[in-house]
């Protein structure tokens, strides 16, 4: 038993006014999940926990509005801080600083990611405006600084959506740092970076909806993700759910390009052993053969190395079986049959692909694999009969393997193709060129991809020949921009509007482009429009309304010499209310002024890199470095770029990025130094490209170009004036764009919240007041300033405040920002 481990599980159903305009966001897995962790936790074969004495639930329960909902911020911080008095209690009684051996983290309910490997928690109470949260990451890395345990188990089962304008509740308590690091670690976030976790009923549990991540957990847990000693550790935990995760999904989540695919598991120590002598279970599966194969002789080939270790003869209603997890394959040699499988849950097969005989090789036997999708952006990944993954590559793969089955998954932007062979012979897989692109979705109307009909191909080509057509003066360049609306390949939504709302403002607040007003409409099916025209080279901001409700902007950097096209996408998605309910998508190309239009497939490949970078991906492949970073001549290409090479360097701190400077250089003889995206990448090259900067036209178009600049606006502080920053305030997710909010009361918003997160109070004024319901972090910061009353300067205040301007730095605020705040300009 494991009588010093504890566990903290937290599950938040119901928000009664987190959706839209308030409104209820209940979900309806949370509750369920932790019910299911703690059983786990109990079980002699999982955690072992003797009792749940140490194990601590908090759990939402229905409320009428936000005010009255529970958990709170402050309440969930005090069952974490709880730990903390453990340890301090230890300290007195001379026991030391450690609390147990083991830490469990659960948390499940609706989430966000202020940056890459943080998740935060919304509280029940949060609403449209007031996104209270806890930052669990944030805390985990507290409590593993404080070194109170030995081990850490981190489970989120939340979306990570891209919130850069949620400030994160961190850890009220001071730092505290253990000399000895933890001895073994499991972190594992539902979803990536900026997608979404789905909940789903699982049949054997009764119909009960459950997170699909934590269900793909439990299983793994119970025995689906032993080794071959009937352990459960940290790396055979991680891989099994990497490949069961979707498997559970709805079809309607496997097809919705924001959902997750696989979890984000951040590490996976297989030291931490969770479970010991457990047994995989055994899925019900359905093989379904073709009426011509009836009455022939099936053979299943199973193992390491593989063995066809059972024939059956094929019925007409299919052929059941139990099967343990792992890779099959399934063969008719009488039929010219063959085909290979994933077991990870109960499931129907339809036996449809042809091939050869499978050839028994030798245990010594290696042969070739050779994988070309055919896109320089492509991730190969492949992956053997326990799930582990063996080999990857970037653009294509070849690689000498052993005889047996493995699983290759080839990714091109948000779409993946999976593979399951025998490799008993040299194989080449050109995997499906035509199939993935026409999986991929695509803002920009490319043809054969999966969000565009000819209709759309051929009212952009109808777009670019009117801005060729414009007679523009020397002192002008175009903008043009084109909405549409997309259901499916085969179907159409009549009566969509995806123009409604959509403008084009100057710096000035004036409108010079209303795409309802001044576009050309095409109303039929899945509608669309587009409108061109000449404007004065700078920086305008696109203005649309996103998800029905909120009114946001974006700046578009027009260049001169350069024709700007804008392309906005509203997918429509099945059944749903309104039609048109997921999110826009926003995609951004720039040409030549005059010339036609380009080539599809590098559209496509920089749609592609347009993905991994919202996704934060690292696909920089050879050939995707010359497209992007050496021979470029579209500016778009290298801002992409750039960041996609920043994005490398995040992710391995030995990564080289001195072409960077070459991008920069390339870029600002193609758009010039003050384009603000160029600025940003000036700013992260190494040597003297800061002191390049001088003055910005605008705000970048880019959420990560915003980050780089509010860091260098640390050493140059006017260069994000105040101006800038109080119009990209409020920002909101539509990656990898920085959007921002229109209305003034969701900037209003966006200001307390960051008043809050820096001062721990509204306002510096209100560190001398009592004001109720004051969360413990503002009492505390209000200590930390003193008496604000009386104090005769600002600049007083701020020697008072020392720790502020660090966490504003951390929060990419620049300093004009810190400015505003401490003025009380709220």
């Amino acid at each position: 038993m494991n009588a010093d481990d504890y566990a903290i599980l937290i599950g938040i159903s119901h928000y009664p006014e987190l959706g839209e305009g308030n409104t209820p966001a209940d979900l309806r897995g949370p509750n369920h999940d932790v019910e299911a962790v703690k059983a786990w936790l109990l079980d002699p074969l999982g955690g072992g926990f003797p009792d749940d004495r140490n194990i601590h639930v908090i759990c939402s329960t229905p409320a009428a509005t936000a005010t009255t909902a529970h958990p709170t911020a402050d309440e969930l911080e005090l069952v974490l801080a709880h730990l903390d008095e453990v340890a301090q209690a230890n300290k007195r009684a001379e026991k030391g600083l450690q609390v147990g051996r083991r830490l469990y983290l659960y948390i499940s309910g609706h989430g966000f990611s202020p940056g890459r490997q943080k998740g935060c928690l919304f509280t029940a109470n949060a609403n449209g405006r007031m996104g209270f949260n806890i930052h669990v990451t944030g805390w985990l890395n507290w409590l593993q600084d404080a070194g109170y345990f030995r081990e850490f188990v981190f489970w989120m089962d939340t979306c990570m959506n891209r919130m850069t304008f949620m400030v994160p509740r961190d850890p009220p308590l001071p730092l505290q740092v253990s000399q000895t690091p933890p001895l073994a670690n499991f972190v594992a976030f539902a979803a990536q970076r900026p997608l979404k976790a789905v909940e789903v009923p699982i049949a054997e549990d009764g119909g009960v909806v459950h997170g699909a991540f934590t269900w793909a957990l439990l299983e793994g847990l119970r025995g689906a993700a032993a080794d071959a000693n009937g352990r459960v550790n940290g790396h055979s935990l991680a891989n099994w759910v990497r490949n069961a995760q979707s498997a559970r999904y709805m079809p309607a989540d496997r097809k919705d390009r924001a959902v997750a695919k696989e979890p984000e598991i951040l590490q996976e120590d297989d030291r931490l052993i969770f479970a010991r002598g457990v047994s995989p279970p055994r899925y019900r599966l359905r093989l379904k053969f073709p009426p011509g194969a009836v009455g022939a002789t099936a053979r299943l080939w199973s193992g390491s190395p593989p063995q066809a270790k059972e024939a059956f003869e094929i019925t007409a209603v299919g052929n059941d079986m139990e099967l343990r997890p792992g890779l099959y394959l399934v063969e008719v040699p009488q039929r010219g049959l063959r085909q290979g499988f994933e077991v990870v849950c109960p499931a129907e097969l339809q036996v449809v692909n042809e091939g050869p005989p499978a050839l028994l090789g030798r245990d010594d036997s290696l042969f070739n694999l050779n994988v070309n999708p055919g896109q320089p952006a492509a991730e190969i990944f492949v992956i053997d009969s326990r799930f582990s993954l063996v080999d990857a590559s970037l653009a294509r793969l070849s690689a000498p393997l052993p005889f047996g089955l493995f699983k290759v998954k080839t990714r091109i932007g948000d779409a993946i193709s999976e593979d399951v062979i025998l490799l008993d012979r040299d194989v080449s897989l050109p995997v499906e060129v035509n199939s993935l692109q026409a999986r991929q979705a695509a803002v920009m109307p490319i043809p054969d991809t999966a969000t565009s009909h000819e209709s759309h191909g051929a009212g952009r080509q109808a777009a670019i020949a009117a801005a060729n057509a414009l007679d523009l003066p020397p002192t002008e360049t175009c903008c043009l921009l084109m909405a549409r609306a997309f259901s499916a390949r085969r179907t159409t939504t009549p009566g969509l509007t995806p123009w409604r709302g959509v403008r084009l403002d100057d710096a000035e607040d004036n409108v010079v482009l209303d795409l309802e007003r001044d576009g050309t409409l095409e109303a039929g099916g899945d509608a669309f429009a587009f409108a061109v025209k000449g404007l004065v080279p700078g920086c305008y901001f696109l203005r649309q309304t996103i998800e029905g409700e909120r009114n946001v902007e974006q700046s578009v950097i027009l260049c001169a010499g350069w024709r700007t096209e804008v392309y906005i996408l509203q997918q429509v998605v099945p059944g749903s209310v309104p039609a048109t309910a997921a999110p826009q998508r926003v995609s951004i190309m720039m040409s030549r002024l005059g010339t036609a239009h380009g080539n599809d497939k590098e559209d496509l490949i920089l749609e592609t890199a347009r993905v991994a970078l919202a996704n934060e991906r690292r696909v920089l492949s050879v050939e995707l470095e010359d497209l992007l970073l050496r021979k470029f001549t579209n500016p778009m290409a290298g801002i992409i770029g750039g960041h996609l090479l920043l994005i490398e360097k995040e992710r391995d701190p030995n990564r080289d990025i001195t072409l960077l400077k070459t991008v920069v250089e390339n870029l600002t003889s193609l758009v010039g130094a003050e384009h603000p995206d160029v600025a940003a990448l000036a700013s992260a090259c190494t040597g003297d490209g800061f002191q390049n900067i001088s003055h910005l036209v605008g705000p970048p178009m880019l959420e990560h170009s915003w980050r780089l600049l509010a860091q260098a606006a640390q050493r140059q502080p006017d260069l994000i004036p105040r101006a800038m920053w109080s119009r990209a305030q409020g920002q909101a997710a539509l990656p990898p764009f920085l959007v921002w909010a229109v209305d003034e009361n969701v900037k209003s918003a966006a200001r307390a919240e960051l008043a809050r997160a820096v001062f721990g109070i509204t306002s510096i004024a209100d560190a001398s007041s009592d004001l109720p319901g004051t969360p413990p972090v503002g009492r505390a910061m209000r200590g930390e300033i003193g008496h604000a009353r009386g104090l005769a300067s600002r600049d007083e205040a701020m020697t008072i405040q020392s720790g502020a301007r660090e966490r504003a730095v951390q929060m990419n605020l620049p300093p004009c920002a810190l400015d505003d705040l401490l003025d009380g300009r709220i």
